[in-house]
């Protein structure tokens, strides 16, 4: 048992090595699909029609209570940015922060408000 024990840290290391190696491996294989969308967008991959400023500020609301639920400006804000990104993924091509406040401060402009100020952040752009 006393041999496991300074092997533990070493095997967890290659397992999330390994974890990462294999998820990059399917965007690898996307890579020439991607540099043709991406000479049009500047970003992304564009695919599909931008998302309206009424789902996004319907996601933003639905996320209020989990950035509450965090207690911290940092976790919030990181959370918000993964969660985000990966929700404008699922839906096709991805904002900048710009038109992202653009959106809802038209649309929401109080849930816009709660979620910068739950995240420590003044605008989607810091994202």
């Amino acid at each position: 048992m006393s041999t496991f024990r300074p092997l533990a840290p070493t095997l967890c290391l290659v397992l999330a090595l390994t974890a990462c190696t294999e998820a990059d491996a399917p965007e690898k294989a996307a890579a020439p699909d991607t540099t043709r969308s991406t000479s049009a967008a500047g970003s992304a991959p564009a695919e599909g029609s931008p998302v309206s400023a009424k789902d996004v500020c319907a996601y933003l609301d639905g996320q209020v209570p989990t950035l509450k639920g965090i207690g911290s400006e940092t976790g919030a804000m990181a959370n918000l940015t993964v969660n985000l990104y990966s929700w404008y993924e699922k839906q096709g091509p991805v904002p900048n922060g710009r038109d992202i406040d653009d959106q809802t401060r038209q649309e929401c402009p109080a849930t816009r408000t709660e979620v910068l100020k739950l995240a420590g952040m003044e605008s989607f752009e810091r994202l």
